[in-house]
Parts: C-alpha cells; structure tokens; sequence
C-alpha cells in the first residue's frame, strides 16, 4: 500500500520584534561635528601638557613654566601662574591639581591661589586621576599615591614595581586597574591600596577601560584581551590587524580601536562584533563614547565621530596642527555653548560648538504675495 503524501511543512513565520522595529525608529543622537568656531587663540609659548577644562575655563600648562586659565567661552585670560609641569592638570571640585617636579599642588580653580602643597620627592609619570574627592598619582619609579583632595593628606602608598605611561582607571567594586610598561594588568583596592590581582599579558599595553565586570586592555601584539574585573581571568580576546590603542565602554558595548585604522564595536560579555568601521584617520588615542556618539582621536582629522549604534560615519573635525592631549569634550552637549577644546602642539588653542545645536533659522525673506484670496475693494456709500 502507497504511503501517505507527506503535507509540506508550513513556511516559517518570522516572530515579530517590538524592539527591533523601535531600533529603526530611534532618532540619530546629537551629531558633535560639524563644528562653529566660537574662538581661537596663538600661545605665545607651546604647551607643555595637554590641559583641562571645567564649565568656565580651559587650563594649559606652558612650557616657559607657566600655567594659564583661559575664559571657556571667550578666550580671554582669567588668571596665570609661574607653575612648572608637564602633566596634564586634573579639576574637580573647584580646584585645580597640578603635578610639579617636586610636589603635588592644589590651586583654587577660579583665582589661581595657592590651596595646598604636598611634596612627593620623585616626578609623576602619568596623567592623574580624580575618583569621589580622591587625587591617585603614579610617581618615580612605579609608586602609587592616593591624596585627599580637600588638603593633600596622603591616604596610602603602594609600589608596583613598574611604570606605566597610563592613569589609573577606576571601577568594578572599589577597585583601580593599571596597564604596566611590564606588561602586568594590576588591581588595587581603591580604599587601601591593597593588591587584589595581577595578569601577565604580552607586548605594550594600552590604557585600561573598565565596563561592569570585564577590564578591557589593548596590546602591541595586535591582541584586545577582556578580563574578568574581580579576578583578572581572562575571559576573551580579539586578534587585529594593528597594535590596539584603548577602549571605551557604554553599557554592553565596548568600541576598540587600532593602528590598522579601525575601530570595532563588541559585546561587553562574550566579544561578539556588532560592527567594524575604518576610522579614516591615524588613531592616537583611546576613543571615547557620550551621548550616543564614539569619537576617535586621530592624526588628521583630529577627531572622527560615529554613531555608536550602527557605526556610520557623522563627521570629522580637521585641526590646525597635532594635537596635544585629547580632545576637551563637555558632555552631554548643551546648546550654544563650547562642546569641546582642542590644544596644538604648535600652541593653537580652539573652542567649537556643535553646529546642530545652534538652532539657526533661515534669514527672512519678503513674500511676493500675500496669502489667501484677493478681496475686491468695497465702495464708499454714496
């Protein structure tokens, strides 16, 4: 007896995703490029550092020895001091912390007066970090120092037994991570100072980001390794096609970028790529990711701005020399005021605004006709 005919299989239906279709509805994030110059100023001497920047004024270290304050939104000089330093200032909490060859110094953020004075005995060798009223430091020759911001009192000291070129970055459960010129990832206890871990990677190391429960660090061996934040276990890695510079995270998202001239954007948990751009510039910097947007430092353009969601490209920014230090950015962006400052190592200092936030109308222009239906003109009664 025949078998049965087999009834074909009813075609797949494609489940319906609310938050699928809400993805492509979502409006583009505020673009950070193209810019309007608000300003822009020569120093008469280069910069010694990059500098700092506060809701009212940019700080540059210069190299005769000086440190100026420039008004954010004019320009014009607020305040200068014979200070010699050739590290980027911090500024928090209306002071501005300044790493001199011999001391750590705190400077009143609006005159320039002195607050305290802390001598350290060797040079700082890295940018400074700011964490919740704390200054950490990094000095001669691989010794970590926490200062107390309000008086410069010395919380604790830790050696590492080596250097790095890299600040200490914050995160996990009170935790700081660093990236040594040994090639060790090293966690401290914020609170004491206290060793929590250590991980031997290979080749130089980038600057560390930290997102959730993963340490996230470059390398030269063209490698980007993801570690578990509270143990250093290596969790997983990338393998490019250029030497990794650094990281940002935003939520689950890292973005990496690397000398191949790309930057990639993975899940924070398991590495999976959501998308991989060319960044169209030399990257010299991490990238650094706010308001839905990833920027990434270059050699020219300066700056390339993507949206962090899909990776498509929303403008560059082309500076008038190479810059010192990253790009100053306030975020998030706020109408018509300075978005971000960029520092030359020529000694050209320029503040821009985002040109989407101008909310500049089209200039009037007269009607050739009035509107509506003619109206016929009435007699006079006789």
């Amino acid at each position: 007896m025949p078998a049965a005919p087999v009834a074909p299989a009813p075609p797949l239906q494609r489940r319906y995703d609310p938050f699928k279709q809400f993805e492509k509805l979502r409006p583009l994030p505020t673009p950070v490029v193209p810019t309007e110059q608000v300003w822009r100023l020569t120093l008469g001497v280069p910069p010694s550092a990059g500098g700092a920047m506060d809701d009212d004024r940019v700080y540059i270290p210069l190299r005769d020895a000086m440190l100026v304050a420039l008004d954010r939104e004019t320009g014009l000089l607020a305040w200068m001091r014979d200070i010699e330093t050739t590290i980027p200032p911090v500024v928090a909490g209306g002071m501005l912390f300044v790493a001199t060859p011999t001391a750590m110094r705190a400077l009143d953020a609006v005159t320039g007066e002195d607050r305290w004075e802390t001598p350290l005995g060797a040079r700082v060798t890295a940018s400074m970090t700011w964490d919740a009223g704390w200054l950490i430091a990094q000095i001669e020759p691989g010794e970590i120092v926490a200062f107390r911001g309000a008086d410069g009192g010395i919380i604790w000291r830790r050696s590492l037994g080596a250097a790095s070129p890299h600040p200490a970055i914050p995160g996990g459960q009170q935790a700081l991570y660093f990236s040594l010129a040994d090639g060790r990832v090293v966690a401290l206890s914020l609170t004491d100072g206290m060793p929590l871990w250590e991980q031997q990677l290979a080749g130089m190391l980038s600057e560390p980001a930290v997102g959730k429960d993963r340490v996230f660090v470059g390398s030269t061996d063209n490698s980007f390794y993801a570690l578990d934040a509270d143990t250093g276990v290596l969790e997983w890695k990338w393998r490019g096609g250029g030497d990794v510079i650094g990281a940002a995270v935003d939520g689950d998202i890292v973005y990496y970028a690397s000398l191949d001239n790309v930057i990639k954007a993975v899940n924070r948990g398991n590495g999976n790529q959501r998308w991989k751009k060319e960044t169209g510039t030399r990257p010299v910097l991490p990238p650094r990711t706010f308001g839905g947007i990833v920027v990434v430092p270059g050699i020219q353009p300066a700056m390339t701005a993507f949206v962090a969601r899909t990776g498509e490209a929303s403008g560059s920014y082309i500076s008038t020399g190479h810059l010192i230090g990253a790009p100053l950015i306030d975020t998030p962006l706020r109408p018509f005021r300075v978005s971000f400052v960029t520092i030359t190592r020529e000694g050209v200092v320029e503040a821009l605004r985002s040109a989407a936030l101008t909310f500049r109308d089209a200039a009037a222009a007269p009607l050739p006709s009035l509107p509506g239906r003619q109206i016929s003109r009435e007699r006079a009664p006789e």
